[in-house]
């Protein structure tokens, strides 16, 4: 509320008076408050506490470790060229993927339903003998898949 001896057209005006003061002060930059003859130094204050020299060297590399080695695979993935389905052959296959997956690739439907290969619904033939494709792996040397 405005004091009670101003009228409501001066409470207003105060109001967009301050306002507008607000606003100035915080779009203004900070160095137009400061007279021009001050010098003007942007460095960050230089500080160090034992947090800063605790992580100094956190994420560095152990010397005494020897040389960082490759994480992933040592010889990268084994493919198999050897994969046919339904007599189209299938490039890129790696060794021990899923079959579902690779009828996928091939875009070959394979009806499926519990995903565990207990109903038998994704049954199909791998190299002349039946197996689930849901949990059926791709084997090293020929893989021949046959949908029924």
């Amino acid at each position: 509320n405005c004091i009670n001896y101003l009228n409501m057209t001066n409470c207003s005006f105060i109001r967009q008076a301050a306002l507008v003061a607000v606003a100035f002060a915080f779009i203004t930059p900070a160095h137009s408050f400061v007279p021009s003859n001050v010098p003007r130094t942007h460095s960050p204050p230089q500080t160090s506490t034992s947090i800063n020299n605790f992580f100094k060297n956190a994420f560095a590399n152990d010397e005494d470790l020897g040389k960082a080695q490759n994480a992933g695979l040592s010889n990268g993935p084994r493919y198999n060229d050897n994969v046919t389905v339904n007599g189209k052959k299938i490039s890129k296959i790696v060794v021990d993927q899923n079959i579902s997956q690779v009828c996928n690739a091939a875009r070959v439907k394979v009806p499926y339903n519990c995903q565990n290969g207990e109903c038998g619904t994704c049954e199909l033939k791998i190299n002349g003998k039946k197996a689930r494709a849901c949990v059926s792996k791709v084997p090293a040397g020929k893989c021949a898949i046959q949908t029924l």
